[in-house]
């Protein structure tokens, strides 16, 4: 990988140029995601995106789900050397108008019959959380930094020619960078709840006989301030019958003081959320793009989905001490699987890379 322009910065961290990065683990990648949803609970609205320097690609994806139960998916992937600062995949852009504060997302014009400019504002201090390193039969399968940060959001969406308004959406993002193979990974419970004046963000990992390999979390306050850390995370998922989508959940926190938080967490619909893995075999693809439209309420849709499924952001409300949020409850499960949870014990197929 040669010198490129961000060499010509003071922003070195290693003896290399800048795209030399210091593991070569092919899933070594610098991500960002960002979710928005209504006030109600039904549009939620997923995207992301990541840099993979030692593969030289990089992979963006928009996702927009309703409680009807009709999704839209889309991936975009290109090649990606000596301008791993200039953040698009496609029709998708992300642009950091304001470090640490404001972000504008675009997707353009494109096949998949889904468009939008959103503002992303945030709304408290970002959580950061400790680094996480996870070791699994003798190789570093985690090793990876991450933040995450509650928001408020304004701008639109355009979903098949209808645009729809999103200022006052909630939500939020976050930021990783390492190295990060998922495939290999046996669980992870990915928590965002945001309430009127504070949010909870949260991460446990464990493998698949139920022991906690990492915790992380807490909350983070509209007034500037965060609470004390989470060192434990226990939670007891209802799922929607044999299906993988998680449809209840009770989950307490306990921090460093010794306090304790109970909390639920209710899919008030079910059909709402983002769901990551190989997704359908109809997708059409052109030019490194790719994209799908499917429904939920399909049970031929949702079984191929599912077969593959790598991980899921479940919009649920959540309940804490009398307040009401709402949020992403993200599951993870593949690796060795996770025995507490059969339901998502089938054997996976190979994903591509455009997932």
């Amino acid at each position: 990988m040669p010198y490129g322009p961000w060499d010509e910065y003071f922003i070195h961290q290693l003896p290399r140029p800048v795209d030399h990065v210091n593991d070569t683990e092919k899933s070594w990648s610098d991500r960002c995601y960002f979710n928005a949803h209504s006030a109600d609970g039904t549009i939620l609205l997923v995207t992301g995106y990541g840099n993979n320097p030692n593969t030289q690609s990089a992979h963006g994806y928009a996702k927009v789900s309703l409680a009807d139960g009709r999704h839209w998916d889309l991936d975009s992937v290109r090649k990606c050397t000596t301008d791993r600062g200039d953040l698009f995949a496609g029709p998708l852009r992300w642009t950091c108008i304001e470090p640490l504060k404001r972000w504008k997302l675009d997707l353009g014009p494109n096949d998949s019959n889904i468009e939008w400019e959103l503002h992303y504002e945030s709304r408290a201090p970002m959580w950061e959380l400790l680094p996480i390193t996870i070791r699994k039969k003798d190789r570093v399968i985690v090793d990876m930094f991450h933040i995450k940060q509650p928001a408020r959001y304004t701008g639109w969406v355009s979903i098949e020619g209808e645009r729809i308004s999103v200022d006052g959406f909630t939500g939020g993002r976050d930021r990783t960078f390492g190295v990060r193979a998922s495939e290999e990974v046996d669980f992870w419970l990915w928590f965002e709840a945001v309430f009127e004046d504070r949010a909870i963000e949260a991460w446990v990992w464990e493998s698949s006989d139920g022991t906690v390999q990492y915790v992380d979390g807490g909350f983070t306050f509209d007034d500037g301030s965060l609470s004390k850390r989470f060192v434990t995370f226990q939670h007891d998922v209802t799922f929607d019958g044999d299906r993988k989508r998680p449809l209840r959940a009770d989950i307490v926190f306990v921090d460093e003081d010794g306090a304790t938080f109970h909390v639920t967490a209710h899919a008030r619909h079910q059909d709402v959320n983002a769901n990551y893995g190989a997704g359908l075999s109809r997708r059409q693809m052109s030019d490194g793009l790719s994209h799908y439209k499917w429904n939920s309420t399909d049970p031929n849709d949702l079984d191929e989905l599912e077969s593959n499924l790598l991980a899921i952001d479940q919009l649920m409300e959540f309940e804490l001490a009398g307040m009401t949020g709402h949020g992403i409850f993200e599951i993870l499960i593949r690796g060795d699987h996770y025995e507490r949870y059969p339901n998502w014990g089938s054997p996976p197929r190979p994903t591509p890379t455009t997932s």
